[in-house]
């Protein structure tokens, strides 16, 4: 640290003899080396030179994005764009740094403002595409996303061989179990349905009732009539008309029978209310110092601990590649870890069979809110200020999930009004004795 405040030091001292456009190139070298704060000495001292220079403000919003600090950088970006708004640089850097800090209308603004509502930019249209979607504007999504191929009527698929191609890179285990409903609607006009997935998936969706099959897609894909390739973005488009309402169409996931029996039994001494946890989702990787923290969706093991001090509870951990931080749980006695979870029965598996001896789960945006939700179990998530598009806007149950409600951020980045309501609610929820 003492050397990074010498550096700086000296830097500051020659920088007073160069010109605006000079400390911003040594500042975008900097920003290029990884070298965070000597990247903003040489920028805001662009800005002592040159006040309101756009290429500064740009810089130090470029800072705080690598960072990780949306509200930083959607501020300076926005100042970059407010003093050169023709350049189209700060334009998307400034439509971009709206979308991520979950300022979903402004981003569309900006966007449509400059670009209309089919831009040709490849980047663009994937970014508005989901905030079509997440207001449900099913006209200009359609613009953006093709679906026609997805359409069909009973005569299409009575009796043919249908591939539902879940194997898209783009599909994480949550959208697989979310998309995988749409083996029932096919189930139900004849046709006999071949889930082609990862293969850590088929213990799992072998459990479900509308499909013939579950193939690995490292294997070569068999012999079919029809495909259906599904990513959450073109499911939603090709069930819009359904999400008026809540779905009919859970449980459509299940748990092993044999399974259930062990884990009922595993538990049923345990008297009050039974509730699952789950508070990590993917990770991401600091730009500046290659630390490895909880993406925008998940916490950190201690956020969600203040929800074990609710009377009459009983808290079962289902996240699992978390050891180090779930060892703090062992502090608790009504917390309980399964060290073998999902070890020898496969991805899931356990998982599945544990919600169901339970009378709640909570969860971040990850698989396990995808997995209660389709298994019908009662479900409460958490989610980040900047939410995934198919929970909607300003919703807190999901037409996907009848079981499933809502909290979400109120300031990004903070989780502890999202727990403080949860846990009010689980109060209410718990038995008094």
């Amino acid at each position: 640290m003492k050397k990074i405040i010498v550096m700086i030091a000296l830097i500051s001292s020659c920088m007073h003899a160069e010109s605006a456009d000079e400390l911003i190139k040594k500042g975008n070298a900097a920003l290029r080396q990884k070298n965070k704060n000597v990247a903003l000495a040489f920028f805001d001292q662009a800005l002592t030179q040159s006040p309101n220079h756009p290429e500064a403000l740009y810089g130090i919003g470029l800072v705080h994005h690598c960072a990780q600090d949306g509200p930083k950088a959607l501020h300076y970006l926005k100042q970059s764009y407010e003093h050169n708004s023709d350049h189209t640089q700060y334009i998307y850097a400034y439509a971009l740094a709206a979308y991520h800090a979950g300022h979903s209308a402004l981003a569309r603004d900006i966007i449509e403002k400059h670009f209309g509502a089919e831009p040709n930019n490849a980047e663009l249209r994937t970014k508005l595409l989901p905030l079509y979607l997440r207001d449900m504007d099913w006209y200009y999504a359609l613009k953006l996303c093709n679906v026609n191929d997805l359409k069909w009527s009973n005569a299409d698929v009575h009796n043919k061989i249908v591939l539902l191609d879940l194997s898209s890179e783009w599909n994480g285990h949550g959208d697989v179990m979310q998309i995988v409903r749409y083996a029932k609607h096919l189930y139900e006009a004849g046709a006999y349905i071949l889930a082609y997935v990862r293969p850590e998936l088929i213990p799992l969706l072998s459990l479900c009732p509308y499909l013939v099959d579950v193939i690995s897609c490292k294997q070569p894909k068999p012999l079919h009539d029809v495909t259906y390739a599904l990513t959450a973005d073109r499911l939603t488009l090709a069930m819009r008309e359904t999400l008026r309402a809540p779905s009919k169409d859970v449980p459509y996931l299940h748990a092993d029978a044999q399974l259930c029996e062990q884990w009922q039994q595993a538990i049923v001494q345990d008297n009050g209310l039974k509730v699952g946890i789950c508070f990590a989702s993917t990770k991401m990787r600091d730009f500046f110092s290659n630390t490895v923290n909880p993406g925008p969706r998940g916490m950190h093991a201690s956020e969600i601990m203040p929800l074990f001090s609710t009377p009459n509870v009983h808290f079962y951990n289902l996240q699992v590649r978390e050891n180090e931080q779930v060892k703090q749980f062992n502090a608790y006695p009504n917390v309980h870890v399964f060290d073998q979870l999902d070890r020898t029965s496969g991805a899931f598996m356990d998982t599945a069979a544990l919600m169901k001896q339970l009378d709640l789960v909570i969860t971040v945006d990850t698989s396990i809110a995808h997995l209660a939700g389709g298994l019908g179990v009662p479900v409460w998530v958490m989610l980040p200020f900047a939410a995934d598009f198919r929970w909607f806007e300003d919703r807190s149950d999901s037409p996907w999930y009848p079981t499933m409600r809502l909290f979400k951020q109120t300031r990004q980045g903070e989780w502890s009004d999202v727990i403080e309501k949860v846990k009010r609610e689980l109060e209410m929820m718990a038995p008094t004795q």
